[in-house]
């Protein structure tokens, strides 16, 4: 995967882009145990000095998801590398789906931390994550202009693409890149469609079910103008619910 990402970047494809986002467990593939286990290392191991190494020789950051070790823990992570191949923001999924991912991988234990890149707020939401309303509320609530979703989404959820991503920029007054896997991977199909998201839940730039190159301009504007015109988070009044009995 890093040699190919290495021959689109030195075709000059992404001339011009600030920040590539690639999908969930990219490095690796997803359904593929001993894949996972032989790419899994450490935030710094030898695969994450080669794609800083891009990332420096073509001047854009890099976000993409891996196997991380750590200790005796394996874990479903993500990472911001900077055009200068410094780790900019990593991230570990807190939310795993099913048991194929709670038997390879320990669940992270904290949200993602909010990092500033070229005057952006970026957080991370793994796939799964992301269906979790809390999620990307907690990262706007935070100050998050753009939440990058890598994922590996199969074709048995369509509703992921096509409305809760949507709704996630929406409610939240955020933009919202979703990198979603496509193509078979040992017999299971991966729904592919990753879009790029306005705050106004408007897609900028959609996929189909193979494998694609989105490109969009982000404007910091557009955000003041949707959270202007549904203002949830200006106007949200919460409290814990009361169940009775408990």
């Amino acid at each position: 995967m890093i040699a190919r990402l290495a021959a689109r970047l030195d075709s000059g494809a992404l001339a011009g882009v600030d920040l590539l986002l690639l999908p969930e467990l990219w490095t690796s593939g997803y359904f593929d145990t001993a894949a996972v286990v032989h790419a899994s290392e450490s935030a710094d191991g030898m695969w994450q000095q080669k794609i800083a190494e891009l990332a420096r020789r073509h001047g854009l950051a890099l976000a993409y998801g891996y196997p991380e070790m750590a200790g005796e823990h394996r874990y479903n992570s993500v990472r911001l590398i900077g055009p200068d191949g410094a780790s900019l923001l990593g991230y570990r999924k807190v939310n795993l789906w099913g048991d194929y991912e709670r038997t390879l991988f320990a669940a992270g234990e904290s949200p993602s931390a909010i990092a500033t890149y070229r005057g952006w707020r970026i957080g991370f939401s793994i796939c799964y994550d992301t269906e979790f309303p809390e999620t990307v509320r907690d990262l706007a609530m935070r100050g998050a202009d753009l939440v990058l979703v890598p994922t590996a989404v199969g074709s048995e959820f369509p509703m992921v693409a096509e409305a809760v991503i949507r709704v996630r920029a929406l409610e939240n007054g955020v933009w919202l890149a979703f990198a979603n896997r496509s193509g078979l991977e040992h017999g299971y199909r991966f729904d592919g469609r990753s879009a790029i998201v306005g705050p106004d839940g408007v897609v900028r730039a959609r996929a189909e079910t193979d494998e694609a190159l989105l490109v969009a301009a982000l404007d910091p504007a557009d955000m003041a103008a949707a959270r202007a015109h549904s203002p949830y988070l200006a106007e949200l009044r919460w409290s814990a619910p009361r169940i009775e009995g408990a």
